[in-house]
């Protein structure tokens, strides 16, 4: 007979060896009660009830072993892991710091230790602990393993590659191993040796299905997309659970959404995300394979339907007709799925008369750039004509913002909680007329509700530079300037094309009045300031060079941006190095409360736009703080929409023609200061009488499209595109 069939506790310990940790209860339970004062029985049953998923019953267990014998320090350990499954942290680094005590070269113990210190939010603590457990045991495995997690999570891939090498090689027969090193690989953008790692792991785990989706990524940045598709629907096959976690994972990195990550969705997206870094190796090449995979995608609407990848190619030279097919694709999907799970329409009834019912949709009434630009819009609606209704798709920041936006509605809904289909019913039920959609295709929005059509007429505006592609949208509002003649074949929508701009602002913006100096915003106190406070993703290789170069035509210059990302600012900082400038030359802006921002465009001296896509909000709060924009507009709406405010602003001479007029304009306003003065006046003289000031004027313009609109409709005419007369210029 084996030790183990007449010893308890080997027999007990044996089961757990065997992941039978209940078993191990029932052996140990009656064994405890003979022997009370057994302090190793009392430790093996509290390790079974914890295995056994009950951590309540563990911790007395273990409390009876430790003060049976304070020493024993394994008990102590595994009361640590207790109180961690248990949500009680704080008292699991005490017990883990007394264990050290007893003995603090145990390695397994300063990487619990350091687990704990993580999951309390100290990132330099944990490291510390790891790098101990690494000194008394150089190889160890779970203190690799978590250093290298911890490495990644803290921005430091090459330590991180570093680590994970060494725990590859001195565990080489480890899937997890290798695995992680695949990892670091793949979020370093070292896609061959990435893939490498992975096929080690699954040559020691060929069904490992987070492996193998992992591989699949690696092979979808290779653009080796059949292989990947195979290696995503073998790793479903084996445990679709782990899949759909890992592409919530990896949405949630790529910035797009799970239900829509094929293989081509994947690539697009990553590498959109490196070059809004400012990372421009292979922009031309990546910039073509966008417009071949929408080419090759359109007639197979499933495959090319991530709505995160039009906004992403705004900032892109993409051609505008593989930007519109991309645009259809997405919008046919949307349409579909709500047509499948819907397929009764809204039936609309006549309204009769009244006052016109006017909806506005976003999820952004709180402090975002959309909510600046149209805080003064909804009260200023002539009651007497329109009844106002606001529908936020995300919940308030409990700003007075918000609070604004809210008291200029007649009625506001907070639709966040509500399914597509519900918020889609609250507008129906409210009988709105004409609903205009602030958001467009960009984080939060929901195009779903509008492919339902709770309103007859909806309309396009503002927030998203670029045609829907839908079919359910019957109007875009633009002007002449960002859609000139010819730029109709750009939309699916019908042209609203208002006076003047289509851009609105809150002509209540507060300016910060308190002055700040050059040296209080990180300026040097002499020099010509460029400035660019564009987010980095507008920013690209043929705008920066322009920039390089005028910061070395122009003596003790410098060129000051938005702060953003880390790995943008250090981006940027070795292309101006690339290019012959120091680093030094660039200066970021941090992030600083809206009124203090437009307050600091005073300390700038041009404002130098940026080419694919124009600075939108940013450029009319340089304007409205009296920054004169320089822009050269493109053929696409958002290379378009500085010039539109520009013209409003009556500073045509600000809109360059070519991007070699561009580059000489900013070099004789940088050096000839009586030219950049005659601007500045103009600007200053004109900010109260330009017609994109006032907000009043363009609420009323808007008023008279949304009446248009409505009285086609009415009348039984299809949507068309029109002009908008400027009433307040009739009215005078």
């Amino acid at each position: 007979m084996m030790q183990s069939d007449c010893n308890p506790e080997a027999q007990a310990a044996d089961l757990l060896r065997q992941k039978r940790p209940q078993e191990a209860v029932r052996v140990l339970d009656p064994y405890c009660g003979k022997n009370p004062g057994n302090a190793r029985a009392w430790f093996l049953l509290g390790v079974a009830h914890h295995q056994s998923g009950q951590p309540e019953a563990a911790l007395p267990a273990l409390e009876r072993a430790i003060g049976i014998e304070p020493r024993l320090v394994q008990a102590r350990s595994a009361k640590g892991a207790v109180l961690c499954d248990l949500g009680r942290q704080q008292e699991a680094l005490q017990v883990y710091r007394k264990a050290l005590h007893l003995a603090p070269e145990d390695a397994q113990l300063l990487v619990n230790l350091g687990v704990v210190q993580e999951q309390l939010g100290d990132a330099p603590g944990a490291l510390e602990r790891y790098d101990q457990a690494l000194k008394f045991q150089p190889d160890f495995a779970a203190a690799l393993l978590n250093r290298g997690a911890l490495l990644i999570r803290l921005a430091r891939p090459e330590q991180a590659l570093a680590n994970n090498r060494r725990l590859a090689e001195s565990h080489p027969a480890w899937d997890d191993a290798q695995y992680n090193l695949g990892e670091v690989l793949l979020a370093l953008g070292r896609w061959d040796e990435a893939l490498a790692a992975y096929e080690r792991a699954l040559a020691i785990t060929p069904a490992s299905a987070k492996t193998l989706f992992a591989k699949g990524l690696a092979l979808a940045m290779l653009r080796r997309f059949d292989e990947a598709q195979h290696a995503f629907a073998r790793a479903k096959s084996l445990d679709p659970a782990t899949v759909a976690q890992c592409l919530r994972a990896a949405a949630a990195l790529a910035g797009g959404k799970a239900s829509d990550l094929t293989p081509q969705v994947i690539y697009l997206l990553k590498e959109s995300q490196r070059m809004e870094n400012c990372d421009w190796a292979g922009r031309d090449e990546y910039v073509a394979d966008f417009e071949t995979l929408i080419e090759s995608a359109l007639g197979r609407p499933d495959e090319l339907t991530e709505r995160a990848l039009l906004f992403r190619s705004l900032a892109l030279p993409v051609r505008d007709k593989a930007r519109l097919a991309l645009a259809g694709s997405i919008s046919t999907q949307i349409a579909n799925t709500v047509r499948a799970e819907h397929p009764i329409p809204f039936v609309h009834q006549c309204r009769g008369s009244g006052r016109l019912k006017i909806g506005y949709v976003s999820p952004d009434f709180r402090t975002h750039p959309t909510a600046f630009l149209t805080r003064s819009l909804y009260g200023l609606h002539d009651r007497t004509k329109f009844e106002v209704y606001g529908y936020s798709l995300h919940p308030g920041d409990g700003s007075e913002l918000r609070r604004d936006i809210e008291r200029g509605c007649d009625h506001f809904r907070e639709l966040s909680t509500q399914s597509d289909r519900e918020a889609a019913e609250t507008i129906h039920t409210d009988g709105i007329d004409v609903l205009i959609d602030l958001a467009g295709y960009t984080t939060l929005s929901r195009t779903e509700i509008f492919a339902a059509s709770p309103a007859p007429v909806q309309v396009g505006y503002l927030g998203f530079p670029h045609s829907m592609g839908a079919a359910f949208m019957q109007y875009y509002i633009a002007d002449s300037v960002v859609a000139p003649a010819g730029a109709e074949c750009l939309f699916t929508e019908s042209l609203v094309y208002m006076p003047d701009s289509y851009f609105i602002f809150n002509d209540r913006q507060k300016i910060q009045t308190c002055p700040f100096s050059r040296a209080e915003a990180g300026l040097p106190e002499t020099g010509f300031v460029f400035c660019c406070f564009n987010n980095h993703y507008k920013i690209e290789p043929a705008v920066f060079d322009i920039w390089m170069r005028l910061l070395k035509r122009v003596p003790g210059s410098i060129l000051w941006l938005y702060q953003g990302g880390a790995a943008a600012a250090k981006n940027l900082c070795r292309e101006a190095e690339l290019r012959g400038v120091a680093p030094g030359r660039l200066v970021f802006a941090p992030h600083v409360p809206n009124e203090m921002h437009i307050a600091r465009y005073r300390l700038a001296d041009l404002f130098l736009d940026t080419f694919v896509c124009n600075a939108h909000t940013t450029a009319i709060e340089a304007l409205w703080a009296g920054l004169p924009v320089l822009t050269c507009p493109g053929r696409a709406m958002p290379s378009r929409v500085a010039a539109s405010l520009l013209s409003a602003a009556g500073l045509g001479e600000m809109i360059a023609n070519s991007p070699h007029q561009y580059e000489e304009d900013a070099y004789r306003l940088a050096t000839q200061k009586g030219e950049l003065a005659r601007v500045r006046d103009k600007l200053d003289g004109q900010r109260a009488t330009a017609p994109l000031f006032d907000t009043g004027r363009h609420v009323r313009n808007l008023e008279s499209a949304y009446e248009a609109m409505w009285h086609r409709h009415e009348t039984g005419r299809p949507p068309a595109p029109f002009h908008v007369a400027d009433l307040t210029r009739i009215e005078h």
